[in-house]
């Protein structure tokens, strides 16, 4: 009887939860003024009424298709009356606000139908190129000393599980196997960071980690990853070989083009396997992830793209070859300017002789007959003609010992400067000059 008894309490909790546990669906997370939608798949005949229990605010109330909105709310919550009679009562808020964070309920004529958390967050970015090992840092108040089993950690990508850690085994969500790591260790000290080995571009997205439950999120809230394509310049010679790397993408395109000229296929990888055009069939082969290309000509200029199979750009070399072609074309560019050069010299010459011929004889003689040495000579400055005329005079020095005809008129005449040299040296050699006086006598 006893037992009858149990069974029966037993049901009747079970009829009561179950209708209150339908009505609770999983939380809509979305980014600051983004537009969320709460979503409610319930039919209602009377009153509709949204809630925000955080506040105990009314929302939005819908009476006989005619809808009234709450303070805090006003030109930022709608709900269709088209979709009340199709079965759905869904609320959509835009833009969120950081204060709309919180649990919200509807009712239909003050009966309970649904509640949906709303989690709005503030993303911090990541940027990484593709095969990079990044980690998405997040951070949460976590006891010290819990013990393994007890850990739980979460982090989802959108919808999609990235990794889980709960009652001491980890779990991969698809794509991220052996390449998504958690601390369990320094999930103690309050570090709930993901590591994410060799990125593609299939990881670029919305990034949420959380710990406890779904409603206890980390800080920060939300991370956006961004993965960007390489781009790489490479110089290169006649003859090397030029190697691109695929970042272990399977299956990817390998595209070439030049200039403004259209895009063409190089090769199609799949499996270590290349699938290539006709021009380089024998000149590709496929190393440890990398496309190999032999012997660069000139023709090879350009830019080489690496592709995946959605079509995303995954690197971008530039190319440059140098070589014989390229030599050609620098002088195919110098021939033309000596010869220009060269015209320039010769129009020039031209134009000065005929100056020269159009010239009066008397100013071309002038010009032909001045010799060097009259630009190397100082210039008599102040003189007259007279006096410059004298200078082509050689004047013989006056030697003391030669005798002197008496029918000579003049007499040297001696400046200052030679008198007072002759009156010291009479002083100092008087027998000289006595002697001297008494040959002119004799």
């Amino acid at each position: 009887m006893r037992l009858f008894q149990s069974t029966r309490r037993h049901v009747f909790l079970i009829i009561l939860f179950v209708p209150i546990l339908a009505g609770y669906s999983n939380p809509i997370a979305v980014k600051l003024k983004a537009t969320a939608v709460l979503t409610c798949n319930e039919t209602c005949n009377g009153a509709v009424l949204w809630t925000n229990n955080r506040e105990n605010l009314e929302v939005l109330k819908c009476v006989q298709e005619r809808c009234t909105e709450g303070d805090g709310f006003k030109n930022r919550v709608s709900l269709s009356a088209e979709k009340i009679k199709h079965g759905t009562l869904s609320l959509t808020i835009h833009p969120s606000l950081y204060n709309d964070e919180g649990w919200y309920e509807a009712y239909c004529d003050s009966a309970f139908v649904c509640r949906v958390y709303l989690d709005v967050f503030v993303p911090n970015t990541v940027n990484a190129s593709i095969g990079d090992n990044i980690t998405l840092s997040c951070y949460a108040r976590t006891e010290k000393n819990i013990a393994d089993n007890d850990v739980n950690i979460l982090w989802k990508k959108e919808d999609q599980i990235v990794l889980q850690v709960k009652n001491g085994m980890t779990h991969n969500g698809s794509g991220f196997a052996g390449r998504a790591s958690a601390s369990v260790n320094h999930y103690r000290e309050g570090d709930l960071s993901l590591t994410i080995l060799r990125v593609t571009l299939a990881d670029k997205g919305l990034y949420r980690c959380y710990h406890k439950t779904e409603e206890e999120h980390g800080h920060p809230g939300a991370i956006t990853l961004n993965i960007k394509a390489h781009q790489h310049f490479l110089h290169k010679k006649s003859a090397d070989d030029l190697t691109l790397n695929l970042f272990s993408s399977d299956p990817v395109t390998v595209t070439f083009n030049k200039s403004k000229a259209a895009e063409m296929l190089v090769c199609s990888v799949k499996r270590g396997k290349a699938t290539c055009s006709p021009g380089y069939n024998d000149r590709v082969s496929v190393i440890n992830y990398s496309l190999v290309l032999y012997g660069l000509t000139a023709s090879d200029c350009g830019t080489f793209t690496v592709k995946d199979q959605m079509g995303e750009v995954i690197s971008v070399n530039i190319v440059t070859v140098e070589g014989l072609a390229q030599r050609h074309h620098f002088i195919a560019m110098f021939v033309p300017a000596g010869f220009v050069l060269f015209c320039i010299c010769l129009i020039a010459t031209h134009f000065w002789c005929r100056y020269q011929r159009m010239m009066p004889t008397p100013q071309r003689d002038l010009l032909l007959q001045i010799s060097p040495a009259s630009y190397s000579e100082p210039e008599e400055i102040g003189l007259s003609e007279q006096e410059t005329g004298q200078n082509n005079i050689s004047v013989q020095p006056l030697i003391p010992h030669a005798p002197i005809e008496e029918t000579t008129p003049l007499m040297p005449v001696m400046t200052t400067e030679k008198q007072d040299n002759t009156a010291e040296e009479r002083s100092t050699h008087p027998l000289i000059y006595e002697d001297q006086e008494g040959e002119k006598q004799s």
